[in-house]
């Protein structure tokens, strides 16, 4: 069988493609990181609603917490550790409508603030990964 131009030319398109795919998968992820950077992220779910604030603190590493702004009594509120699948803080997920402390999200972690409605099937709601 021989390798004729047409099938040259299709193996180049095939690795300008995936070489494509890579490199634009790493600028979503550079710009998505550079728009979490700080802020207030509101988000929520069946009448549970709260807000991730991301600030920068010491050091110009960022700190996360979760302020719940909505609670109809079936939601539990939390800020969760993906790196290491946990929610942090002593009771994990709460069902308290006060604002939770401030968890470091310096380099190498990866949080969340998250909600879960329990009313409605344990449906997640989450701010944006930081």
């Amino acid at each position: 069988m021989r390798f004729t131009r047409t099938r040259k030319r299709l193996a180049a398109a095939a690795i300008a493609a995936v070489a494509t795919g890579v490199i634009g998968i790493g600028s979503a992820t550079s710009a998505q990181a550079a728009e979490t950077a700080e802020g207030s992220f509101p988000f929520g779910t069946g009448g549970c609603a709260a807000v991730e604030n991301i600030v920068v603190g010491p050091g110009s590493h960022d700190y996360m917490d979760i302020v719940p702004t909505a609670n109809p009594g079936h939601c539990l509120f939390g800020v969760f550790d993906r790196n290491a699948w946990k929610w942090l803080g002593a009771a994990g997920a709460t069902p308290s409508s006060d604002p939770s402390p401030w968890y470091y999200d310096g380099p190498g972690q990866s949080l969340e603030a998250c909600l879960i409605d329990t009313a409605n099937n344990n449906t997640w709601a989450c701010g944006p990964i930081n």
